[in-house]
């Protein structure tokens, strides 16, 4: 059980990291202690002594996660233990880089006992990612090996040192007091960003606006602090019986509260389909089950029983509920999950930029995104993409319709589809120009609804493609097919509204000109208007020849410079009633324009 660590770390820092006195009266360490060590090039360290006994396993895992390095003490009179084990698997779980092997008690062996255990470490490490760890012996008694091992660290943590992603600060609470005069104070190891004294911040679950009154590296007061280092936040807006370790506290947006996440998992003893289990995640321990995935073992989605916090990346631990076994150890893919079944495809997010896991996500979608499925698949908030989205549209690599996102090449697919959807409904109702776009988009299978359908209906009436009239569409190149007679019936319709330059009559005229019942004139109009034939101004009925005359007329005025009602009135030979219907359909097509009381033209 005692391989000396917290010994150890009192020879190399001077600090006892055993506070609480059942620690101190059992020799055990039983819940995370906390020291610092200055180094000449890595500067100041922040050490976190875990338990090793398997009884406060999950203490230990609330001190793992955030981890730069690791040292691995290894008592030389004892040698490896289960719990030695136990800790390197998770270790090799958690994206911990570097490890370093203390082989204390150096002093209570003989020199073949001291090779023994060095075997015996080598053993162990061999099959692992460690397998090229420096071993250093010591001894917290004699002093022997201490500034060797203080060499090490600093070598070791200086050594390719990749810099922290992301400006997002996260810190989950590992401890909670209180200080007169000060009010709550959490610790913890900030797991991203950087955090700085009097920047806002959300304390979750719960969602809580608090405010980060003091920052304290070792009890140093500090402007700011980075990822990786032990921090101290002065709270203020927050109760203490309102915080507990577990918790997180955060810049807004940098994590979520979730009760179902999807991770990419390294298994060591895959568990069943459905299996409770303890997931380890920030200083967390929730409870929950584990779904599988029949395309991809390496994904599992977490349901818990309660609420968590999680962000995209974050390392967590699997252990089955009972007996608390290690299970497999991960990464957060998804930390707002959908429920999903076990046969069912799972989404992937690539592993690139922001931007390129934005495009990856839209292009492998089969109609395009939403905004906020995008920041839940990508793990992060709306207010953190709002520019990724802009520049990615501004680049042209995403087209935005009301929220709904598609790649340029997924909408030329989707658009592609629609319109043959459309073909195959006017095969089927050739006697009608329009159907309504829903039937359209069903028969298509996509999923475009509401302001994005908006959007990208428009859209294809803009570039040519379609025909809309409110909410019914056609092709611009369909054109229906008419009956001989219903044929002979619009002829005599189209010959009779000719004979009217400007002043055609109204329907019920028409109908009394042409010789057929008001109902029968109705109907052909409409056939009309469909086929291309006629044109509908309000309630009037023009051909397009007619319409052409009249748009000559206003070319000739036009060229003059801008011109009023009154003017085109008079220019074409009709009335008020006439004129301004006829103004505002020309608006409408954009072949002039309205500037006051005036209007121009526009081509």
């Amino acid at each position: 059980m005692d391989h000396g660590k917290t010994s150890l770390v009192r020879a190399l820092t001077g600090t006892d990291t055993d506070r609480l006195p059942e620690e101190k009266a059992r020799g055990l360490t039983i819940d995370l202690g906390f020291a610092c060590l200055d180094l000449p090039r890595a500067g100041r360290v922040s050490i976190v002594d875990v338990p090793g006994h398997e009884r406060f396993i999950h203490n230990m895992l609330v001190g793992a996660q955030g981890f730069e390095a690791a040292m691995l003490c290894v008592a030389a009179d004892e040698g490896v233990k289960p719990q030695t084990r136990e800790h390197l698997e998770v270790l090799e779980l958690l994206p911990v880089q570097r490890l370093v092997v203390a082989l204390t008690k150096a002093d209570r062996v003989d020199e073949e006992g001291l090779e023994l255990a060095r075997l015996d470490v080598l053993d162990l490490l061999e099959p692992t990612r460690f397998a090229d760890a420096v071993i250093v012996p010591t001894s917290a008694e004699t002093g022997q090996g201490l500034d060797e091992l203080r060499r090490v660290l600093d070598d070791v943590l200086t050594a390719n040192a990749v810099p922290a992603e992301g400006t997002r600060w996260f810190l989950p609470v590992d401890r909670v007091f209180t200080v007169k005069g000060h009010g709550t104070i959490v610790t913890g190891t900030l797991a991203g960003g950087t955090v700085r004294s009097g920047e806002p911040a959300v304390m979750l679950p719960g969602d809580a606006n608090v405010r980060i009154r003091n920052v304290q590296c070792h009890d140093e007061t500090v402007v700011s602090a980075n990822v990786g280092m032990r921090v101290a936040l002065n709270l203020g807006g927050v109760e203490l019986e309102h915080v507990h370790r577990g918790m997180v506290v955060c810049a807004p947006g940098a994590a979520v509260e979730t009760t179902m996440l999807d991770a990419k998992v390294e298994w060591k003893r895959p568990p069943k389909h459905a299996w409770r289990v303890r997931v380890s995640i920030g200083t967390d321990e929730v409870i929950g089950k584990v779904f599988l995935s029949e395309s991809d073992p390496t994904v599992a989605q977490f349901r818990f029983e309660r609420a968590t916090v999680a962000t995209k990346g974050q390392p967590l631990i699997v252990r089955r509920y009972s007996p608390p076994v290690l299970l497999g150890g991960g990464r957060v893919e998804v930390p707002l999950a959908r429920p999903r079944r076990k046969s069912e495809a799972v989404t992937k997010v690539a592993e690139a930029s922001l931007p390129d896991q934005v495009v990856d996500c839209v292009a492998r979608s089969l109609c395009g995104v939403e905004t906020d499925e995008l920041c839940r698949l990508v793990g992060r908030s709306r207010q953190e993409m709002g520019e990724v989205f802009e520049a990615l549209r501004i680049e042209g690599r995403l087209l935005g319709f009301a929220g709904l996102w598609l790649t340029p090449e997924l909408y030329g697919a989707c658009k592609k589809r629609f319109l043959e959807a459309l073909r195959t409904l006017h095969a089927q109702t050739p006697t009608k120009s329009t159907v309504p776009r829903e039937r359209a988009v069903a028969e298509a299978k996509l999923t475009w609804s509401g302001k994005p359908l908006d959007r990208l209906i428009a859209r294809m009436v803009e570039t040519g493609d379609l025909v809309a009239d409110g909410t019914m569409i056609k092709r611009a190149d369909h054109r229906i097919a008419l009956s001989e007679r219903q044929a002979q019936l619009l002829a005599r319709v189209v010959e009779v509204l000719e004979t009217f330059p400007v002043d055609v009559p109204p329907t019920m005229e028409l109908s009394r000109l042409v010789g057929v019942p008001p109902q029968a004139t109705e109907e052909i109009l409409r056939l009309g208007w469909e086929a291309g034939m006629v044109v509908r101004v309000e309630d009037l009925w023009y051909t397009p020849r007619q319409l052409e005359g009249i748009k000559e007329r206003v070319r000739e005025l036009g060229a003059k410079g801008p011109f009023t009602a009154a003017e085109f009135r008079d220019a074409v030979g009709t009335s008020r009633k006439y004129a301004i219907p006829l103004l505002e359909h020309l608006d409408a097509v954009g072949f002039t324009r309205r500037m006051g009381d005036r209007r121009v033209l526009e081509r």
